[in-house]
């Protein structure tokens, strides 16, 4: 341990180091595809997009949720422009519920006092070796999940 109670560099999360090294690959083709000549390109499914909503808001039959017709469309768009996926047409598409799913299981993940360190946090002291495997096998449940 170093004199700030950081373990040493090369003693480091290896889960860390992995999703920074994939952070960076993302950031960088996240880069690429947002650049004011490339977001232009997306215009057209925009719009493909917000003609679907605004119909299907139209045609909403007594059981109105105007919130499954807006997560639909951000799902699509999302879809569209980052995997060239077709559009979804349906509320109930299961591509809209695993998205939900997804963006549940992060906005839990990033509240504060999600993990135990946030409310004791004398626990960032403990040695990292004795969680290494425990906090493997839990960040891949979460990814992959």
């Amino acid at each position: 341990m170093s004199a700030r109670g950081q373990p040493p560099a090369k003693d480091r999360n290896e889960i860390t180091i992995i999703l920074l090294r994939s952070w960076r690959r993302m950031s960088r083709a996240a880069h690429e595809a947002l650049t004011k000549r490339a977001v232009q390109n997306y215009h057209p499914i925009q719009m493909k997009e917000s003609t679907i909503l605004v119909s299907s808001l139209l045609i909403s039959s007594g059981n109105f949720k105007p919130d499954r017709h807006f997560k639909r469309l951000t799902t699509s768009t999302i879809m569209s422009i980052v995997y060239d996926y077709p559009t979804i047409m349906s509320e109930q598409d299961p591509s809209v519920e695993r998205m939900e799913k997804y963006i549940d299981r992060l906005s839990r993940a990033a509240a504060m006092g999600a993990y135990l360190v946030d409310i004791f946090p004398w626990m960032k002291y403990i040695p990292e070796r004795s969680w290494r495997s425990l906090l493997l096998v839990v960040s891949l449940l979460i990814l992959t999940d």
